[in-house]
């Protein structure tokens, strides 16, 4: 539980009792004396009452009972007298409420032991009996550090001896906690904080991990300690969360200096062949999908003013795994992984992986060693295909290629979509015949129906009011159509069904007042030409 995210539900009360006056015994530190002893021998007085408000035991029976022992701080209770003719009086109540037994019955019975070990709020524990047999908030089930004893309260109360305050710690449970004013008062691993209500009390705050004996690793978010992977360098999962080692993020401050060094040390890629050897390397990065043996890492840069597509093959005697990452670094930068093979008698191991490289990206490329004992030689080779824009194929990581180099035509000198200068210039469209030809259009968009990368002219058409557009599209080559709400919206309709000669039809509702867009696309380069499109619009009811 973080106390922190329950603050609204503490309720505390402080007890308090008065002292009491002497009856012929002596009087206590703010405590009452016991009464006097009766008949022929009774003792004269109970024992005085401790601080700072407890209460003396009654007066001994006749003829020689002995007065209770007074109450134990601060409001225990000291024991009933003796009944004749010897018995003694129980001892007095431990702190914090404790009640002295009854005294002893006829003729020499002995009064019960009053209450047990007194509790110390905020004391280190690992059971409730360590805690006066009350409460002991353990750091195996509640993540407080070294665990911290409690006093049992009700939370509807909230009645707590000096010094606690109750929590309600859900589930009907409440407990007396620690309350404090400096953290100085608070044991290693606590902090005094503001529980709500103006009231500070010493709640989790660890700091280091060798606060958390038993469960190991501290989280310093929010002061509790959890199960964790504690020993970042042994190859084994401490806490079965499927992470080990350097790519558990509990040992983030541990590795995460390492993890810089490698990266820093990463070997730039100059020839298309690397031989290599990861019984070399570190064992600080492990990738998505490969193990914890140690690694060699690669750094390929593409060659100056291009990008394109990057082929890696790794070859090897043992098992090894291979991943790549935008940021060296960061493991949530990850761009490929691959470990699904392994090397037998027959051939050697062989995983491959291909990643798009954007011009002047310094891309980290890690071989990576399944256990320690896989770690050895290995074969990297690396093939990078340059994407060629103007070329009218769209390679990777172009986003188009209309076969120039031009800016403005909607796609532009370096590849890239120019989707809004190409709406912009959409043809207005009217209800009727619009004459049009896809000859040098626009290789930009890409309908449902229709093949990709083929030349396509754009019409605007705003109708009057809500109601059913009706097109038509009449062409002697293989022609399609279909309809957006805007230039990157939502497909209406596509339609692509007949050969060249025969009208392709689409019926659609539309809104009145926006804007759609019409775009007429070609089943292939060749079949780019003239066409005609014709407009009908019926209005809603």
């Amino acid at each position: 539980m973080n106390v922190r995210l329950v603050a609204g539900l503490f309720v505390l009360a402080l007890s308090a009792t008065a002292g009491c006056g002497d009856d012929g015994g002596e009087g206590g530190d703010g405590g009452s004396g016991g009464a006097g002893g009766t008949g022929v021998t009774g003792s004269g007085a109970g024992a005085s009452g401790a601080t700072s408000t407890g209460t003396g035991g009654s007066g001994g029976a006749e003829p020689t009972g002995t007065g209770g022992s007074g109450g134990a701080e601060p409001t225990g209770t000291g024991g009933s007298g003796g009944a004749e003719p010897t018995g003694t009086g129980g001892s007095g109540g431990a702190e914090p409420t404790g009640t002295g037994g009854s005294g002893g019955a006829e003729p020499t019975g002995t009064g019960g032991s009053g209450g047990g070990t007194s509790i110390t709020y905020g004391a280190a524990c690992t059971y409730d009996g360590a805690c006066a047999g009350e409460y002991c908030i353990t750091e195996t089930d509640w993540g407080w550090p070294a665990g911290s004893c409690a006093g049992l309260c009700d939370p509807a109360v909230g009645a707590c001896s000096e010094g606690g305050v109750c929590v309600d710690f859900g589930e009907s449970l409440g407990l007396c906690i620690r309350r404090c004013s400096t953290t100085d008062e608070c044991r290693d691993g606590y902090t005094c904080s503001d529980i709500g209500g103006e009231i500070t009390a010493c709640i989790p705050g660890c700091t280091a991990n060798s606060q958390c004996a038993e469960l190991g690793v501290c989280d310093r978010f929010d002061g509790l300690c959890k199960l964790g992977e504690a020993d970042c360098s042994d190859g084994e999962d401490d806490e079965g969360d499927g992470q080990v080692d350097c790519a558990d993020s509990d040992c983030a401050a541990t590795c995460g200096p390492l993890v810089d060094a490698a990266c820093a040390g990463a070997a730039p890629v100059t020839t298309t062949t690397i031989e290599g050897d990861t019984s070399r390397g570190t064992r600080v990065i492990q990738g998505s999908c490969t193990g914890v043996g140690p690694e060699e890492i690669h750094l390929f840069t593409p060659p100056a003013g291009q990008s394109g597509t990057l082929l890696v093959v790794l070859q090897s005697e043992s098992n090894h795994g291979l991943h790549a990452r935008a940021a060296c670094a960061d493991r949530s930068t990850e761009l490929a992984c691959e470990d699904e093979h392994a090397a037998s008698d027959a051939a050697p191991e062989e995983e491959s992986l291909e990643i798009v490289v954007q011009e002047g990206q310094a891309v980290p490329i890690v071989v990576d060693a399944r256990t320690r004992a896989d770690a050895g030689p290995y074969t990297l080779n690396f093939v990078f295909s340059p994407a060629s824009c103007g070329d009218r194929t769209v390679s990777a990581p172009e986003e188009c290629d209309d076969g120039n180099t031009l800016d403005g035509d909607g796609c532009s000198a370096a590849c890239t979509l120019e989707l809004d200068d190409v709406c912009e210039d959409a043809l207005v469209a009217v209800l009727g015949a619009n004459e049009g030809d896809t000859t040098g259009g626009t290789v930009v968009f890409d309908g449902s129906c229709i093949r990709r990368n083929t030349p396509e002219r754009i019409h605007s058409f705003t109708p009057p009011s809500a109601g059913r557009l009706r097109l038509v599209l009449s062409s002697e080559t293989d022609q399609g159509m279909y309809v957006r709400t805007g230039c990157t919206g939502p497909e209406l309709a596509c339609v692509d069904e007949q050969i060249e000669g025969d009208d392709e039809t689409l019926s659609v509702g539309v809104p009145g007042g926006v804007p759609v867009l019409i775009f007429v696309d070609t089943d292939s380069l060749s079949d780019a030409g003239p066409y005609t499109l014709h407009l009908s619009f019926t209005p809603s009811p």
